[in-house]
């Protein structure tokens, strides 16, 4: 005997379609090329340039948006990469520091030297230990959603989307908490998958 699939707001199965494939119809990549121009400098001046770069633009519908799985993973590898950077004006006051506490001519008193290159390593380092946090809350956060995903997986994938009615639900009870039989608009739909999957408030 096949589950019945009809919606439970207005009866009807002819306009039901599965989450996952309402995900995917509302989800579009377009590949192309964008043109760029600028001006180089070479041996004899300034020259124009010319190029290309291939490029990968995604879309989505409102309604797609709304029935993601999971939020977007966000990346760390350039708030690293750019840390580092700026970590280096830092760590080079931070030897000079050391070598002028070394300086037996120095006539700083030794209080005032501390809090002067404290100070000033510090105001120095701020926008790269920025970076680092911010890189490590996205870090923990991309795990939080990774370690959830296969929990929230296997909810998500079995709701159902009527577009007569506008809501989602699900045909049949798939775990403990999830209310089958019961119309949720899609954004109750996410929060619930989210939900289950550990990720609902980030």
């Amino acid at each position: 005997m096949g589950i019945d699939i009809t919606c439970p707001t207005c009866g009807h199965d002819d306009r039901v379609q599965r989450v996952p494939a309402v995900r995917a119809n509302g989800t579009t990549t377009v590949s192309g090329q964008d043109y760029r121009s600028g001006v180089a400098v070479s041996s004899g001046g300034l020259i124009p340039v010319l190029g290309s770069t291939a490029i990968d633009r995604t879309y989505s519908t409102r309604l797609s948006t709304s029935l993601a799985l999971a939020p977007l993973k966000r990346g760390s590898g350039k708030l690293v990469f750019f840390g580092l950077i700026l970590a280096i004006p830092a760590l080079i006051f931070f030897l000079i520091a050391i070598v002028n506490f070394s300086d037996p001519k120095a006539t700083t008193p030794l209080a005032v030297f501390l809090i002067a290159n404290f100070l000033l390593i510090s105001a120095m380092a701020t926008p790269s230990l920025l970076l680092f946090w911010i890189a490590a809350y996205r870090s923990r956060r991309n795990s939080r959603i990774s370690r959830g995903i296969a929990a929230s997986k296997r909810i998500w994938s079995a709701g159902y989307y009527c577009h007569r009615c506008g809501y989602c639900y699900w045909p049949h009870p798939i775990a403990p908490g999830i209310p089958a039989r019961q119309s949720v608009t899609p954004e109750n739909y996410r929060r619930i998958v989210w939900s289950a999957g550990g990720y609902a408030n980030l």
